[in-house]
């Protein structure tokens, strides 16, 4: 890996810590809790599923892609049920004609190449869910489907024990006795970044709610396998993934799965060799639950895309409404140009009248910087720990659930809010922090920590 190295975060999902930029990729309390607490849930993807049949997608900084996998892997559970029903209904009636056949020749045969017309009218549809994914690094996107989802010591546990044992006294004392034991050969972050982070393993467990479905990284590697053909996995890719120090993060029957669909082509490939190589070689790695399940019909209910550029450039030279932006870039002192008012305004150009942008930040100085673009703001609200964990923004005012207070208003208009700028969308981070520190020496507004005592000494610091 270049300046950047995988870690385990405290959920047991894999994160990376950037020493360019001195700060992690994910939260190091939880990769995969993060991007589905402040990016998925929030954004009232299970409310567009029922009302619309295309909804449209933009992933800021896709990263290695969790929220792309989250959000995936939440439309493939909510459809579950309909691409199981259709997958049964397309074995049986494909059983049923292929032995009539045998019977009454050319019409069942017409009749089974017409499958999927006599489905359709089966009033069962499926959604059509585009997502274009921006980041300008072309090795963490080829990377993202080959990352394991790790799998704690309080998860087996969990799988295999209550199976065991019917007495629930029995049953805590043991799992704590063996959660100690598992954490001393359960496999640490490095240690330098354990010293950065200050972090401890909590030795968590994910939320089964917050599974990556298994399917998605499927899905990924062939769109990926599409759009680089023959570069995906070339000689010094393949060195990152045979490193010592960090292939043990990679799961390797997804590289297997890759290396085979680079050389035959996934679309290439018939459908019996497909279901074939998938059975024999990854029966391991697909759940029971997911065995029944169309892998191909999965597959179409997305419509994915890899832009590798500067986001500033791609939001630019795009035309998509979107009525989701996930906003995950790094902290705005360390990527100014992705929060500043300009590249604000052209994601609120491309947003839907019901669309929001969903971004972890709490600050005022990001929240001024949407409301600079005239568009509503409010805070994500988290009901497990009880707090506010993030921002969203629309450009209708229903859509926020919990809007800012007063309080939060006031704190936006003082210094601490100076948005940053970024005339044409074409200054260097350099500059643009110059900007900003320039407007905050010359201001007038009240500082952030004045207004703070002032709100204190009348007790309206909420």
């Amino acid at each position: 890996m270049r300046d950047y190295e995988p870690y385990y975060t405290e959920d047991g999902s894999i994160g990376l810590y950037s020493y360019a930029n001195k700060d992690v990729y994910h939260s190091k309390f939880g990769a995969l809790t993060e991007a589905w607490e402040k990016f998925v849930l929030p954004s009232g993807i299970d409310e567009l599923l029922e009302q619309k049949d295309n909804i449209n997608v933009l992933d800021v900084c896709y990263g290695i892609g969790y929220n792309t996998k989250a959000l995936m892997s939440f439309i493939i559970n909510k459809n579950y049920s309909k691409l199981k029903n259709k997958n049964l209904f397309s074995k049986l009636f494909n059983f049923v004609s292929i032995h009539a056949n045998k019977l009454l020749g050319k019409i069942f045969k017409e009749l089974s190449l017409r499958n999927d017309t006599i489905y359709n009218n089966k009033n069962i549809s499926f959604p059509n869910i585009k997502i274009d994914c921006l980041d300008i690094n072309e090795e963490l996107i080829k990377l993202s489907p080959l990352f394991k989802t790790i799998k704690t010591p309080g998860e087996v546990f969990d799988d295999i024990v209550p199976n065991i044992l019917s007495c629930f006294d029995t049953y805590y004392k043991v799992r704590s006795v063996y959660e100690k034991i598992a954490s001393v050969f359960y496999p640490h972050n490095r240690k330098e970044i354990n010293d950065l982070l200050e972090l401890k393993f909590k030795n968590m467990h994910i939320d089964k709610e917050y599974k990556v479905n298994k399917l998605v990284n499927y899905i990924l590697i062939n769109y990926l396998t599409d759009k680089f053909g023959k570069e995906y996995l070339n000689k010094e890719f393949k060195k990152i993934l045979r490193e010592r120090k960090t292939s043990k993060f990679f799961d390797k029957s997804m590289i297997k799965y890759a290396k085979f669909n680079q050389f035959w082509g996934y679309n290439l490939s018939s459908n019996s060799i497909l279901s074939t190589f998938l059975h024999n070689i990854y029966y391991a790695t697909l759940s029971c639950r997911y065995k029944n399940v169309n892998f191909k019909t999965t597959q179409s209910l997305f419509n994915m895309s890899f832009n590798i550029n500067d986001a500033r450039k791609s939001i630019k030279e795009n035309n998509t409404a979107y009525d989701c932006i996930f906003l995950d870039a790094f902290t705005y002192t360390k990527a100014p140009q992705l929060w500043s008012v300009e590249f604000i305004a052209e994601l609120s150009k491309h947003l839907t009248e019901n669309g929001v942008i969903l971004t972890y930040s709490n600050s005022a100085q990001i929240r001024n910087t949407f409301l600079e673009n005239e568009l509503y703001v409010g805070k994500i609200y988290n009901e497990k720990l009880d707090k506010f964990i993030g921002t969203i923004a629309s450009k209708n005012k229903l859509k926020i659930k919990y809007p800012l207070t007063n309080f939060e208003l006031g704190l936006c208009n003082t210094t601490a809010g100076i948005p940053y700028h970024d005339p044409n969308l074409a200054f260097t981070n350099k500059e643009i922090l110059e900007l900003r520190e320039y407007e905050f020496k010359h201001s007038t507004l009240m500082s952030s920590s004045k207004y703070m005592k002032i709100r204190s000494m009348r007790g309206e610091n909420e």
